[in-house]
Order: structure tokens, then sequence, then C-alpha cells
């Protein structure tokens, strides 16, 4: 039961983490505070680029996991201090804003959405199928290994033995260094974290970021937002191709690649078709360059599929509206790619951070 207890309690912390995140980058950028979802989504996005700025530093120095836990443990603090700062004359409207979601008619159409998405998370938390054997195996293996070692990916996460070079493969990615340092943290097993704290978390989050896309489409609609969303739920839950995200989302969620699949590309779908709306105001292309920013801790195949992406979009939008401002905001959607693709290549080809 404490386990439980802890899980529960470790999901809601990473919510409240990305919503206080969010929170303090709307002040920057004002048009995601009308949304607790968005706040929400933006934040995740923002937190985990934090997290990459501070840890690559201290993994490429080869310093111990427990320099990165103590250094992360006073972002933390720092984060929620800002937060308080940043919401110290707002609170209560905030508090009213929140309350005021279970009232009306909307409080229905509310509580149907959390029934859903607990659902969701539910039956993917009691699914024990292991698809993807090895990718599970790399990243509870890394999170272990550097936990029981108190080292920051220096040991082959399949045989256990310490590397003569940090894996060039993975050496830009911090997604897996996150859960050693949490659960250096909190005391918990890799297993709890990645496989049942961040697959909840994931699960969660692709359903914010669907309520928001419905939201957009059907301009405010939350009964077809909701309807919208129960029905990517069915196709999900019904479908195993290679046309859907379905089977990244139900059977592995946890991976950087499901974060990928199903928040990294939609979130940037969602951001392209709100900017459509308002093309003329930077405030959602700057969600974009938040998304592109945060996106390559999590997974570096995002250095390859997001430039198509925004191609596929910002292209078409510049020719159609003959907008030299939409082609060179495209350009500078591009910059983040092409550093760390360059990063990646050098770091693969030339740059060798040697262990022994």
């Amino acid at each position: 039961m404490l386990v439980y207890m802890q899980i529960a309690g470790l999901i809601v912390l990473y919510l409240g983490i990305y919503y206080m995140t969010g929170t303090i980058v709307s002040r920057r950028v004002p048009a995601i505070s009308s949304s607790a979802p968005l706040t929400v989504v933006v934040g995740f996005f923002c937190y985990f680029f934090l997290f990459t700025v501070v840890t690559l530093p201290l993994k490429l120095t080869l310093c111990a996991l427990s320099t990165l836990s103590m250094l992360w443990r006073g972002m933390l603090l720092l984060l929620v201090l800002v937060f308080a700062l940043t919401v110290r004359k707002t609170w209560r409207q905030r508090l009213s804003d929140f309350t005021a979601l279970f009232r009306g008619r909307g409080k229905y159409i509310l509580f149907l959405f959390l029934v859903l998405v607990f659902v969701q998370v539910l039956l993917v938390n009691l699914n024990d199928e292991s698809y993807a054997l090895w990718d599970q195996a790399y990243y509870i293996g890394d999170a272990s290994t550097s936990l029981y070692t108190n080292t920051i990916s220096q040991y082959d996460p399949y045989t256990g033995r310490i590397l003569t070079r940090l894996n060039p493969e993975y050496l830009l990615e911090t997604y897996q260094n996150h859960t050693a340092v949490m659960c250096q943290i909190f005391g918990l097993h890799p297993l709890v974290e990645n496989l049942t704290v961040m697959a909840s978390v994931v699960v969660i989050l692709y359903n914010l970021v669907a309520w928001e896309l419905g939201m957009t489409l059907f301009h405010g609609n939350r009964a077809k937002s909701l309807i919208m969303t129960g029905f990517l739920t069915l196709l999900n839950f019904f479908s195993f191709n290679l046309y859907t995200a379905a089977e990244f989302l139900l059977i592995r969620p946890s991976e950087g690649k499901t974060i990928l699949a199903v928040l990294i590309l939609p979130s940037l779908l969602l951001f392209f078709l709100k900017t459509i709306e308002e093309y003329r105001t930077a405030a959602w292309w700057t969600c974009s360059f938040l998304v592109i920013l945060g996106s390559f801790g999590l997974n570096m195949s995002a250095i390859y599929m997001i430039p198509f992406e925004i191609s596929a979009f910002y292209l078409p939008l510049a020719l159609k509206e003959r907008k030299v401002s939409i082609f060179l905001r495209f350009l500078v959607l591009l910059i983040p790619c092409v550093v760390m693709a360059a990063a990646y290549l050098l770091t693969k080809h030339k740059i060798f951070i040697y262990i022994q």
C-alpha cells in the first residue's frame, strides 16, 4: 500500500512540477495561462529542457549521480520559490478558476474526461506485455546501474560492465538520467518510476494534448473535444498498425520513442493549428520552439523527425500567406534541430568521452 501511495504521490508531484514550470513560462507566453492543460504540457517540455541543461555538463565531466541529485534538489526548490513569487498576486483567482471547473454543466464533461483518463492509466498499468525487451532493458538498466554505482550512464545497461567511453548514441539524451535522479531522491526502484509513474504521466499528458487538439478544432466546444478524445482512446485500444502510435502508447508508454510519437509530434501539430489562427503573433511560435528545445533530451530521434514535420507545416503556410516572416520563423524553429544534429554527429564520430 505504501508503494501505491508513493506512486500516486509522485504522479501528482510530476504534474504539479510541470504546471509550476508552465506557469513561470506563462509570464513570457501569456497565451498558455488561460488553459491548465496547455500550461502543464508546455511546462513538461520546459522542465526537461532545464534538466538537460543541468545534466549534460555533469554527465560529460563524469560527475557522480549524487552530485546531480543534490543539484536537482536545489533546482526543484528554486522552481517552487519562483512559482510562489509568480502567483503571489493571482493565487486567489487561480484557485477560483480551478474550483469553477467543478461547478455548472461543465463539471460533468470534466468528470467524464477524468474517468476516461483514469481507465487508460489503469489498463496500461495492468498490461503485462513486454513488447520491446531491449528498449525496456536499456531504460531500466541504465537508470539502475547509474543508481547503484552512483554514476551517470557509465555502465553497460545490458551487462553491468563499466564502459570504456560514454555511449555516443545516448550521450545527449537525459531522460533515463532523470529516472535515476528521481529514484535517488525519492528512494524508488527504476522499475516503479519508469514503468509505472512515467508511463502513467505520459498517458495523462497524451490525453491533455488530445483534449487541446479537440478544443482547437472544435472552437472551444468541450463536449465535442471529449467525444474526440474518447474516439482516439477507442482507436488506440482497437488498432495495432504502423500508422498510429497505439502500440507505443499502450504497450511501451514510458520510453523516449513513445514520448516522441504521442507527445512531441502531436504538441507541434497542436501549436501549428493555433499558429494558423494567429500567425501574426509570436505566442504559439514560441510554444513550438519550447517543445523543440525540450524534445532532444527526451529522445534524440527528434532531431530527424521534427524538421520533416515543421517543414510540412510552415512552408505551405508561408507560401499560402506569402509572408517572409513566416519563413524566417520556420528557420528559427530549425536552429535547435541543426545544432543538436551537429552535436550528435560530432559526439558519435569525432568527440569521445573516455571513462577508463
